[in-house]
């Protein structure tokens, strides 16, 4: 069957290069808080000097003393303060710095902080952060580029890694407030966005989801740092849109996913900053769109490009226009397109097995037959037994149609030199036929019992390293352990490098997984050796 790549939702995991997205736009005004006046407001700014500069040898005891006495110091007073937008800009600032503290959670006893006011209770510092900071915004807009700096600090970051890494657990729950939270600190930044998109995904609510990956993605567009969190966000609003037109019932439903799909698949396809991995996942998931549209004419139009010149694009894209053929049951524009993809590189086990597809419904059987052996000699214990099994019945019967054209030239001719040629041509046909007919049924066994079959989850690269992922079946009744030996080709078929690894034991019945990771310039296909059964 045809190979067609789809894109899981990924996970980001932050780094500290991260904590300082771009600042926000303002008018071009300078921020100019005073911090000066009156005197706790001075006093704060001081204070938050000293803690933020403090080395790593300093007291966690002591800063947090000096936290405490600052906030104290601009809340104890319930009258309106004199300089309410510097109070709020050091009462955010000092709160960071709380937030900061290693022993100190989140949500705190208000009198730990500093506060005089209901000192048993419990504050949300996120939350306490984003109030105060929103005081100087609203006052000041153009401030927005340095509360950010400040919003944006270990606390988000912590946040935002701790509720991927939960969601990636499965505590959806967990992962849905933490990232809530880290919206708090920071909600120009996508990432809170698309771990909330995922959550309400696993939940089941689409609607809520498709929302939230279109905020991911408009969050995203602020800035090329977050360039693979909206190509990603892009996929993964079409792929959940479109799979939900496709269980959708209602028409006027039907026809809203449809339209988020489309529009998400195009943006990301014609988008030519995107990586060309995810321009060629959208460009063959368009199709699918644009066929349950009833848009055949688009659809079409999606790989007219690459069939009239397949020498102007990569390997990939010329896969990925072969399967939109084949969406449209192009048959022949499928053929040229595997064929070219097969041409660039002719030892990638998805050009070989796709190009063969097409060529044994085109019933070229023998041009079938160099592929299939090639497919062998690649991916061994691959589910390709199906294939081999059409290319000998192909065979079998091409030569049994020219034995009875020969029997019947034979009858029909009085000339008896031309009868012992033909006697000869019946004999060589009937031995071909005979041979062919025993390697398809040799084939169809082995498709009906193999006793393992590997299969492919992952071949992918990023610059030189290469992964490549999958699993193994184990289709007995004992418990297996496997060697699975790998050699990565470049695209002429040379050895580039070579790894191996054990898989097991698998029980019988089951599946074992293998990864490979390498690092080499010029890999193109992968081979690997049987396993032993």
């Amino acid at each position: 069957m045809l190979v067609i790549r789809s894109t899981a939702i990924t996970s980001f995991v932050l780094a500290a290069a991260l904590a300082m997205p771009a600042a926000a736009q303002d008018s071009g005004k300078q921020c100019s808080v005073d911090e000066g006046k009156p005197s706790e407001v001075a006093r704060a700014y001081l204070s938050i000097s000293q803690v933020a500069s403090a080395g790593p040898d300093a007291k966690p005891e002591e800063l947090e003393k000096r936290l405490a006495s600052t906030v104290q110091s601009l809340t104890g007073n319930d009258a309106s303060p004199e300089n309410p937008v510097g109070h709020a800009y050091e009462l955010g600032k000092v709160l960071v710095l709380w937030a900061m503290q290693p022993n100190v959670p989140l949500v705190a006893k208000r009198g730990t902080i500093g506060y005089t006011t209901n000192p048993e209770g419990t504050i949300n510092l996120a939350a306490a952060i984003d109030s105060n900071f929103k005081i100087v915004e609203k006052a000041m807009p153009e401030c927005a580029s340095e509360t950010i700096k400040w919003r944006s600090q270990k606390p988000w970051i912590t946040l935002v890694n701790g509720s991927i890494q939960e969601l990636n657990a499965g505590s959806v729950d967990s992962a849905d407030v933490h990232a809530q939270w880290s919206l708090l600190f920071n909600d120009k930044a996508p990432y809170g966005y698309m771990v909330l998109a995922q959550v309400a995904q696993r939940r089941n609510q689409t609607d809520s989801a498709i929302a939230l990956f279109q905020k991911t993605i408009a969050a995203a567009a602020s800035d090329t740092l977050y360039n693979q969190v909206k190509w990603q966000s892009e996929l993964n609003l079409g792929n959940l849109a479109s799979n939900a037109a496709s269980a959708a019932t209602d028409p006027a439903a039907k026809a809203k996913y449809e339209g988020v799909a489309k529009s998400s698949f195009d943006a990301l396809a014609n988008d030519t900053t995107a990586e060309a991995s995810f321009r060629e996942s959208a460009r063959s998931a368009v199709v699918k769109v644009n066929l349950a549209l009833g848009d055949t004419t688009s659809a079409k139009a999606a790989y007219q490009a690459q069939l009239a010149d397949p020498s102007k694009f990569t390997f990939n894209e010329l896969i990925q226009a072969g399967v939109a053929a084949s969406q449209v049951n192009d048959d022949e524009g499928a053929r040229k397109l595997f064929g070219a993809a097969y041409a660039s590189n002719p030892y990638h086990r998805d050009a070989i097995s796709n190009y063969a597809i097409y060529l044994i419904r085109a019933q070229n059987y023998d041009s079938a037959l160099v592929l299939v052996k090639r497919l062998q000699e690649v991916d061994p214990d691959g589910n390709n037994a199906r294939l081999a099994t059409l290319t000998y019945a192909g065979l079998a019967k091409k030569y049994a149609d020219l034995n009875k054209d020969i029997v019947a030239r034979y009858k029909a001719s009085k000339n008896a030199k031309l009868k012992q040629v033909l006697t000869d041509s019946a004999s060589l046909t009937t031995d071909s036929n005979s041979v062919y007919t025993e390697l398809a049924v040799k084939a169809n066994v082995r498709a009906d019992s193999a006793p393992v079959i590997v299969a492919f989850t992952e071949f992918s690269n990023a610059g030189d390293k290469v992964t490549l992922a999958g699993t193994i079946s184990n289709n007995t009744t004992s418990d297996k352990t496997y060697t699975m030996k790998v050699d990565f080709l470049d695209k002429n078929g040379g050895v580039v490098a070579s790894q191996q690894q054990t898989v097991g034991p698998v029980p019988g019945q089951a599946q074992g997984r293998f990864s490979f990771t390498v690092s080499a310039p010029g890999i193109a296909a992968f081979k690997y050796a049987p396993l032993d059964n």
